[in-house]
């Protein structure tokens, strides 16, 4: 019986009812993560009673402060306590951080601003300690800003003539903050009398006693100007005062104030004799009384290049730059230094120079002193000098000691110089005294600034001589800056263009890696200047009118920048062409197919006519006409044979036209994801658990390598549009679900972080497409439906949903992205592919490989790495540094060709240094040196399950170019005797 019972019992709890779910019912999970509020501050206020110590009150508001915010309903409660304790602190330390904790509690969200001013006035009024005040006066500044527009007017008010009883204070702090409440909350209405009287007031206190007071109260009268509320001219003679000031700080405020002036009222006439500091004459021989107040400011400025103080002398060649409405006259003065001796004027060390090249005589030697400048006699009657702070400004700038004052003269001449062509050339003689700096922020920026102007200015023989002096700099930068500025400037005569050739060659023989470089400025030199070329042709091809010359190598570098010089130049002048030897026109055949970038398309006439001209391609109508088919084709077998022959010609077709190699690269690699993807899904042994691990690894490899043409077309491309980007997640997202059903259903391997980071990634594309407003494939929406309504997101459920998914799903046809788009693509210069020298190296230690490389379209340079591939199968990835990493500037023609998607600030140039190290080998092997991207940090779900699955193909490594081998052989080392 007892048997039967427990028998009975068992079944009783061993019997399971299954209750079907109501039929359309999605259950969504949201998580919301609240927010964790500290309410310890108001607990730590409510003990402030409970403290006699000042030391310990302080302590304990100090805490207060550490654990803000409060909550909203401790508020009020805190404010009130804070008041109400702060009669009984004597020490005036606390009083402060009970004010700046009032400022602090009153722009947390839910505080009565209006409300707390009222207090920390009200608090003001008996206090005695100038500490104390500032500190209210700066928490009534921070919260005045927050208070609503509708009553700002009067609260902002109410604060100006608080801040106008406090100005009486003796303290400089509190005066300062009343200044800075005056300039922050005064009423823009000029025409209302108390803004003018307050203007007034404010201007009264650029004559106190304190420095400080001084410099806040110019800064106060600038902060109304800019905020519409005009300073009045008349303060201009007071203002100028002020630059003779004997603290820094006043002097760099009223150098500000004289330059808004001079910018504000630029034709007001300003009297001469009654400018204190002389104001500057006319500089013009005449008897003028007065002159613009544009030119006295920028003559009173031009005295600040001259100050004591390296930040009022940096600051007085900023401002100089700004000033475009001076007249020539006092613009000229600054570069002339007029140099009296004895009522005999002195040339300055250019002109000269200039005597000398002009008149093509020397020293002789014979007597002593014969090349000493001889003087012109000067009538001291006739002599008009502009104040003595105009002249010679800049030339005082560019010798400054601090590189501080020469960068920011630097930047003046070259502003000024744009809307000035006789200045420019004024200045082309110290700017080119500046490449010989020895700071190379400050030639480089000499050289961008000659650059910028170029087109105002021809180069000189004498002036070209000491630019080109300078490509000798050790530095890239600089030499890649002069090739630049030598590419767009003109030069004046057959010789400068001889000497510019001659030193450019010389300069590719000693930095080969400038190669690329020279050609782009010897093509800019030819195109600019092909009357000089002509005559110089026969010396630069070596042609000889009788003998026959032998012919050249078309692989040397400095032959390759003559033809290219040459090319460019006759371009725009015909009659070159018939100078051109037979050899040099089956150079030219050759050179515009190996670089039609940089030779252009010349018309030969008769026996010459070696070249077809060019003709429009029709890519863009065969890539339409092979999307066409197979977005027509009739059914799936037909649609992949189509996609096959497809993915052969657009791979074709990347390497033929270079117009639409990125759009061809993407659909290739699209097309090859989409037949991948097809051929595992028809593979059984993606589903069955009975293959053997000999039989995985083809499928396991596949998926890999399906996972790594994904991320290739995520990573790698730039200027797709939304829809293409949403094409390629969906793509992602089904590979990553064959992944997870062949994990779950054909290995024993555990899936756990798989199916995490597959529902990461639906959530993710759910997210995308609902934020561009893309509808879903069939595939994506049913994923998205199932997902929604799972309670339970294990690895088995998520897989048993998806495989009928996979089997059911219709490959969608490839998307169409724009011409526009680009692909990351690098090339390794250096070392050479073709290197057979064996480099050896003793075993144990570092060997360094110079490694030079162009990478186009990089969109994620933190993730670029060095790969090393030893011969014993040893890989390492190499993290170069972001200075070697340097951005490619982009020039005018590149802006012009990339109009969308295809942003030229994204390509690079690598220069690194490439440590090699390894134990002794028998003999010498291949290094193999690549370029990749690592995706392991981005995409560490995936690095998991390479892991998992144990292929030989890591999905997260993205070869950007083929390597290059490296003949290496490590030396044991050689003990001694």
């Amino acid at each position: 019986m007892a048997a039967v019972l427990k028998k009975r019992a068992l079944a009783e709890y061993s019997q399971t009812v299954q209750e079907q779910p109501p039929a359309k019912q999605i259950k969504k999970l949201r998580l919301v993560k609240k927010a964790v509020v500290d309410s310890s501050g108001g607990a730590y206020i409510g003990l402030l009673d409970k403290y006699k110590s000042s030391y310990d009150v302080l302590q304990l508001l100090l805490r207060v402060s550490d654990s803000l915010p409060l909550q909203e309903d401790d508020i009020s409660l805190a404010v009130r306590r804070l008041c109400d304790n702060f009669p009984k602190q004597k020490e005036a330390a606390v009083r402060v951080k009970i004010l700046s904790l009032l400022g602090e509690v009153g722009t947390e969200p839910g505080s009565d601003v209006m409300a707390i001013i009222d207090d920390i006035l009200g608090l003001l009024k008996e206090e005695t300690s100038h500490k104390v005040i500032a500190e209210g006066l700066n928490s009534i500044f921070k919260l005045g800003k927050l208070v609503p527009d509708s009553m700002a007017p009067g609260v902002h008010s109410k604060l100006i003539t608080v801040s106008k009883e406090y100005l009486k204070d003796t303290s400089h702090m509190v005066k300062r903050k009343c200044l800075s409440i005056i300039g922050e909350f005064l009423p823009n209405n000029e025409r209302d009398p108390n803004t003018s009287a307050t203007m007034r007031f404010v201007n009264d206190y650029t004559n106190s006693e304190d420095p400080r007071v001084r410099a806040d109260a110019i800064l106060t009268l600038i902060a109304l100007h800019e905020r519409g509320i005009k300073v009045d001219v008349s303060i201009y003679n007071q203002t100028c005062e002020s630059l003779k000031d004997d603290y820094e700080v006043v002097r760099k405020a009223a150098l500000k104030l004289v330059w808004l002036l001079g910018q504000t009222y630029p034709e007001t006439m300003v009297d001469v004799h009654q400018d204190s500091s002389g104001g500057g004459g006319s500089g013009s021989g005449g008897g003028e009384d007065s002159i613009r107040l544009v030119d006295s400011a920028f003559s009173k400025i031009c005295s600040g290049v001259g100050d004591l103080s390296m930040l009022v002398r940096t600051l007085s060649a900023q401002l100089l730059g700004s000033m475009l409405l001076v007249s020539d006259k006092f613009l000229q003065q600054t570069l002339d230094k007029k140099l009296i001796s004895n009522l005999r004027k002195k040339r300055s060390a250019h002109e000269r120079a200039w005597e000398n090249v002009t008149s093509g005589e020397w020293a002789s030697g014979k007597k002593w002193a014969d090349d000493a400048p001889r003087g012109e006699a000067v009538d001291a009657d006739q002599v008009n000098l502009i104040h003595s702070g105009a002249c010679g400004a800049f030339v005082h700038g560019l010798e400054d000691e601090f590189l501080e004052v020469r960068s920011a003269t630097l930047d003046a001449l070259c502003s000024l110089s744009l809307n000035n062509t006789h200045f420019a050339n004024m200045a082309l003689d110290f700017l080119v005294d500046m490449f010989n700096d020895e700071i190379e922020d400050v030639r480089l920026k000499a050289i961008h600034a000659l650059t910028k102007i170029s087109r105002h200015i021809v180069l000189r023989e004498d002036q070209l001589e000491t630019i080109l002096c300078a490509l000798e700099d050790f530095s890239m930068d600089v030499r890649e800056g002069l090739h630049s500025m030598m590419a767009a400037c003109r030069l004046s005569t057959k010789g400068c263009l001889k000497m510019c050739v001659e030193r450019l060659l010389d300069n590719l023989k000693r930095y080969p890696q400038d190669k690329k470089s020279t050609w782009h400025c010897l093509q800019k030199i030819g195109a600019l200047h092909p009357e000089l070329t002509l005559p110089l042709v026969p010396e630069l091809l070596s042609i000889h009118p009788f003998f026959d010359m032998p012919e050249p190598d078309v692989e040397d570098p400095a032959y390759l920048s003559v033809l290219i010089l040459v090319f460019n130049a006759a371009q725009h002048c015909p009659t070159m062409v018939q100078l051109f030897e037979d050899v040099t026109v089956q150079h030219y055949s050759y050179l515009r197919s190996t670089i039609p970038q940089l030779v252009p398309h010349l018309k030969y006439c008769g026996a010459h006519a070696t070249e077809l001209a060019p003709v429009p391609t029709s890519s863009l109508r065969f890539l339409d006409s092979i999307l066409s088919r197979v977005a027509a084709a009739p059914s799936p077998r037909v649609s992949a044979t189509l996609l096959e022959a497809a993915g052969r010609h657009l791979a074709t077709l990347s390497d033929i036209d270079a117009t639409v190699a990125g759009l061809a690269h993407f659909l290739s690699l699209y097309i090859a994801s989409q037949l991948q993807l097809g051929k595992l899904l028809a593979d059984n042994r993606c589903y069955s658990n009975n293959t053997t691990s000999l039989q995985a690894n083809p499928v396991r490899n596949s998926i890999a390598h399906l996972l790594q043409l994904c991320l290739k077309l995520e990573y790698l491309f730039a200027g797709l549009d939304e829809k293409d980007v949403a094409a390629v997640k969906q793509l992602k997202l089904r590979t990553l679900a064959l992944q997870l059903v062949y994990i779950v259903r054909a290995s024993n391997l555990s899936a756990l972080a798989l199916c995490d980071n597959f529902l990461l990634q639906v959530e993710s594309t759910e997210r995308y497409l609902s934020e561009t407003g893309l509808a879903p494939e069939q595939f994506t929406s049913s994923v998205f439906k199932e997902m929604s309504g799972l309670e339970e997101a294990k690895p088995g459920t998520v897989a048993r949903i998806l495989l009928p998914l996979l089997q059911k799903s219709v490959h969608p046809p490839p998307p169409r992205p724009s011409t526009m788009v680009r692909m990351c693509q690098a090339t390794i210069n250096t070392p050479s592919a073709n290197m057979e020298v064996v480099m050896k190296f003793t075993a144990g230690l570092v060997m360094g490989i110079g490694l030079h490389a162009d990478i186009d379209c990089l969109l994620h340079p933190h993730l670029l790495r060095i790969r090393l591939k030893y011969p014993d199968q040893q890989v390492q990835l190499i993290a170069p540094k972001q200075a070697d990493l340097r951005q490619t500037p982009a020039s005018q023609d590149d802006v012009i060709k990339s109009e969308d998607g295809s942003n030229p600030g994204n390509n690079y140039r690598l220069f690194t240094t490439v440590l090699i190290s390894h134990q002794v080998w028998t003999e010498a092997c291949y290094v193999d040196i690549s370029l990749v991207l690592d995706l392991s940090e981005k995409e560490s779900g995936l690095v998991h399950s390479a892991q998992k699955l144990n292929t030989s193909v890591e999905p997260c490594i993205i070869e950007l170019c083929k390597s290059v081998k490296v003949y290496v052989s490590p030396k044991a080392v050689k003990r001694g005797v």
